[in-house]
């Protein structure tokens, strides 16, 4: 049995993740799921998640979690006390990032001990921040062998320790051939266990049904925190008023920037061209991508990694995206061709590309078209799902990187 590790399910944010999973599911492959997080009481769920609950392994009570803890460093002190010091000086620089490490621990030697009970005989790490640093001490606990994912700020920005989990896992999996290059150069004795599996898109399910087009909106999805620059599109759909352009933002997704988004609309007086919809599952978030004529994602390149979920499935959607040039998207976007690139922190820039495709619709459906063919190409999901089946199945040893 497999078992994967994971900072909480379900989550909201992780949508592609769901998708990998289900698609898994239906490959055969059987697993469990470890959270070192419990939801929160209210956590809204995503309807494909509930299918997946019943195979959740949560963390024990209180009680009986200071119980399991105690127990399993009573019966490995050395093993325990060992890899808290290599935690304690991995993250040395980086205190409260070594706080939540430590705080996953007595997790970590509960999950160890229910995966030898269930017969786990290897452990996927979904991130390699805080469910890798779980890995890597199960597996010194148990000698189960570990491979994770790395994506974006945990492999770019919280990177405590990620050559000695490179160096321990069996594998590593990554979303981008610009991640791949990184990891690599980072263990390059390691770099033939580095993988490159894209996250992929249920293209039928994205496909336009019929849903009418809005002519002048614009969308972007996620969550609302600075690094999406959410403000600058905010700012740039006020200049497009400003110019008489006829242009309304949607904005699907919530977040800690929630009320710093509020207070600029309202400053801007953009109260009736500004959409603030909150969380929405994926089964409502699809028809807004039909709904869209632009999607949008001026993000910050200091913050932001990989190839954003919102844009394939924008293209998957056949709608025409706008962004940023973060530097995975060359892997997707052509610019002038699949889509916009635009300076980042630049509204002016970003109206004027905005500007562009919803007074040429011509233009923009030549570009999602394009955009949706490339997605079709390379991130579909029946391809990308096989792709990590294979390799967690064969632990790596397979396959092109």
């Amino acid at each position: 049995m497999l078992a994967f590790i994971v900072n909480q399910f379900p989550r909201q944010v992780d949508a592609y993740f769901l998708r990998e999973l289900l698609g898994l599911l239906e490959s055969g492959l059987d697993f469990q799921i470890y959270s070192l997080l419990s939801p929160p009481k209210g956590w809204k769920v995503h309807a494909d998640a509930k299918p997946l609950l019943e195979r959740v392994v949560y963390p024990p009570a209180p009680g009986e979690l200071a119980r399991h803890a105690l127990g399993s460093t009573a019966a490995h002190p050395a093993k325990v006390t060992r890899m808290l010091a290599r935690i304690a000086w991995g993250h040395r620089s980086m205190p409260n990032a070594l706080a939540k490490s430590l705080a996953i621990v007595p997790q970590s030697l509960a999950f160890a001990r229910d995966m030898q009970a269930r017969g786990v005989h290897h452990m996927h790490a979904n991130w390699a921040t805080y469910p890798a640093t779980a890995a890597m001490l199960i597996s010194e606990l148990t000698g189960i062998p570990y491979s994770f994912s790395g994506h974006a700020t945990d492999i770019f920005v919280h990177h405590a320790m990620l050559r000695e989990k490179i160096d321990g896992a069996r594998f590593v999996v990554t979303c981008t051939r610009f991640n791949r290059g990184y990891l690599a150069d980072i263990a390059p004795e390691r770099a033939d266990r580095i993988r490159t599996v894209y996250h992929g898109v249920d293209l039928p399910r994205f496909a336009q049904n019929g849903t009418p087009r809005v002519p002048n909106r614009i969308l972007t999805v996620g969550t609302l925190r600075a690094c999406k620059g959410i403000d600058d599109l905010i700012r740039a759909v006020g200049i497009l008023r400003d110019r008489g352009v006829e242009a309304e933002l949607e904005i699907v997704g919530d977040g800690e920037e929630r009320a710093t988004l509020e207070e600029l609309i309202r400053t801007l007086h953009l109260e009736s061209k500004v959409i603030l919809t909150g969380y929405l599952p994926q089964e409502e978030v699809i028809p807004a991508y039909h709904r869209a004529a632009v999607v949008a994602l001026p993000a910050h390149h200091e913050d932001h990694f990989g190839i954003p979920n919102i844009l394939i499935e924008g293209l998957a959607a056949g709608t025409p995206v706008v962004c940023t040039e973060l530097p995975s998207l060359h892997e997707l976007i052509e610019h002038g061709q699949s889509g916009l690139f635009v300076p980042e922190r630049d509204p002016q820039a970003l109206a004027d590309a905005l500007q562009r495709l919803l007074a040429d619709p011509g233009e923009a459906a030549r570009m999602a078209a394009e955009g949706r063919r490339r997605v079709a190409e390379s991130f579909d999901m029946k391809q990308t799902v096989a792709q990590l089946a294979q390799t967690l199945r064969t632990g790596g040893l397979a396959g092109a990187p």
